[in-house]
């Protein structure tokens, strides 16, 4: 343990001295190599499509559309993302499609190393522990274990001196550098590193190293020196190695004007123990004017992700639902009032808090 320590710090000793040199011109070197992105590859387009049609189904309660939906897109691509195989699973199972929900099952198994959230969920609830235990008597690693480590190390180095910025920037900078140029050489060999090589997480959303990216994409924010991520985003998610809506919201954190309107499309619903259910469960949407919503649509389509309205109507779902769907565009903030205020009070303070958002209204 000693030693790992005392790499780790030559590693960032080394890294801090070259950060302005070689660590850096290796960083944005990727920009021209990947600059090409003609969003073309018409198989993963369709596949978004069809999952987005899926979760629109399973929306209108048509459970047997969404695994129908889900089937055909498998097809498309070479391994489907974590939280759609889910999705399957639990429509399958609403529709009595059994064969195909166990199919689901044991492909999100063999991809994962912590079971304990899938289990929990699926065990007792939608299938009894003797089947588990079945899946589990047939489990392949489809990962790669090796490198789904370096990739659990490369979150372990991110944090390393978080949140001692006022003392260690430097060195947390040089470590986001050593970082990234990991991914973006292995991007170079195999393609940006994602669940075809590293499987799913436990909570089946990203991967561990998605954290360098949401660091990059703040450090850029404010400095446009920083890489610029979009053409790195662009070929993993036409490749079908990168959710389309964490591109969007990574684009939005680096706040290129430039680029367009990636609106991450949060909801919100505001709640306290004396307000009716009519108000604890409106959902609330930014109040975006008809320019910067189609604007947004635009970009959305042009990158694999939900339009605004399908989103609206994903949110409201999420809102009613007990079923433990995954919708990896819904971003619904809840936010508790103080328990104390009275009834006029909470009223008023709900009428502020929603006076610059609209309802959701369904269509």
């Amino acid at each position: 343990m000693r030693i790992t320590i005392i790499i780790i710090i030559l590693t960032i000793q080394v890294g801090c001295r070259n950060r302005n040199e070689t660590n850096i011109k290796s960083e944005n070197s990727a920009i021209t190599e990947l600059a090409k992105c003609n969003y073309n590859n018409e198989a993963i387009t369709k596949y978004h499509i069809l999952t987005n049609e899926a979760e629109i189904a399973i929306c209108d309660g048509d459970f047997d559309r969404a695994s129908k939906n889900y089937s055909l897109a498998f097809g498309e691509i070479k391994k489907p993302f974590g939280p759609d195989v889910y999705n399957a699973a639990l429509s399958n199972h609403l529709s009595d499609n059994l064969d195909e929900r166990n199919l689901n099952l044991q492909l999100l198994i063999n991809n994962s190393d912590d079971l304990s959230s899938l289990k929990s969920i699926f065990v007792n609830t939608y299938i009894d522990e003797n089947l588990w235990n079945s899946f589990i008597e047939k489990r392949k690693t489809e990962y790669n274990a090796r490198l789904r480590n370096e990739f659990k190390s490369i979150w372990e180095r991110d944090q390393l001196f978080r949140p001692m910025y006022d003392t260690h920037d430097d060195t947390i900078q040089a470590n986001r550098i050593i970082n990234m140029n990991r991914i973006l050489s292995i991007t170079d060999s195999l393609g940006f590193p994602s669940h075809i090589e590293l499987g799913f997480r436990k909570s089946l959303r990203g991967q561990n190293h998605d954290v360098v990216l949401v660091h990059t994409s703040q450090r850029r924010s404010s400095d446009k020196n920083i890489i610029d991520l979009e053409p790195i985003l662009c070929k993993a998610v036409n490749e079908g190695r990168f959710d389309p809506e964490q591109a969007i919201s990574y684009l939005h954190f680096q706040n290129d004007k430039d680029k367009g309107n990636f609106e991450v499309y949060s909801t919100w619903q505001y709640r306290h123990h004396l307000l009716p259910d009519s108000l604890n469960n409106k959902i609330w949407l930014p109040n975006l004017n008809k320019e910067k919503y189609e604007s947004a649509n635009r970009i959305r389509e042009k990158w694999n992700a939900d339009q605004l309205d399908d989103i609206a109507t994903k949110s409201d779902f999420i809102s009613r639902s007990n079923i433990p769907f995954i919708f990896t565009s819904v971003m619904t903030f809840v936010e508790n009032m103080r328990p104390d205020l009275t009834l006029e009070e909470a009223l008023e303070q709900y009428k502020i808090t929603t006076s610059d958002k609209r309802p959701f209204k369904e269509k």
